[in-house]
């Protein structure tokens, strides 16, 4: 199964990039992975809130098909340990899908309607940047895989 972690708009922020693409490289080593870059419309700052939210989940939802399985990662979502997430993961992988999509939204978050078709994970209690999230997000993925194969990464 292929994994693929959705994001709204470049990840500008040069230090996070570079833990991304390293993070992205050792998860490769386990299963095929990318990060999908949405890019928006050129008017898109120039939208109110309301809808940014709505003109981000039309084209995140252009890029999702029925074979896929979506977890939106939100602050409000449900909350996993590490270990509890590679549990998670590995049934995930099992199920049949053809992709595993997780999808960080952009500075506002997902729409209320997007949010009602996908179940959502959150990170932390605590909001993190959308771009910071990224990376916090993939490191996790990384250290899920190294508990699956038992390999010395996470300490418990």
């Amino acid at each position: 199964m292929k994994i693929s972690l959705f994001v709204f708009g470049k990840t500008d922020i040069s230090y996070i990039q570079q833990g991304i693409q390293e993070y992205e490289k050792r998860i490769s080593f386990f299963c095929p992975f990318e990060v999908k870059t949405i890019v928006p419309s050129k008017n898109h700052g120039r939208l109110s809130p309301a809808q940014q939210l709505h003109d981000e989940s039309i084209l995140f939802t252009s890029k999702i098909t029925p074979n896929d399985l979506v977890f939106l990662l939100d602050e409000k979502g449900k909350t996993y340990s590490s270990m509890a997430f590679a549990e998670h993961l590995e049934q995930w992988l099992s199920s049949g899908k053809k992709q595993l999509i997780f999808i960080v939204g952009g500075a506002y978050g997902f729409d209320a309607s997007f949010k009602q078709k996908y179940p959502t994970l959150s990170l932390s209690p605590m909001t993190f940047n959308h771009q910071l999230a990224r990376l916090v997000f993939v490191e996790q993925l990384y250290r899920a895989f190294t508990i699956i194969k038992g390999l010395p990464y996470h300490n418990e």
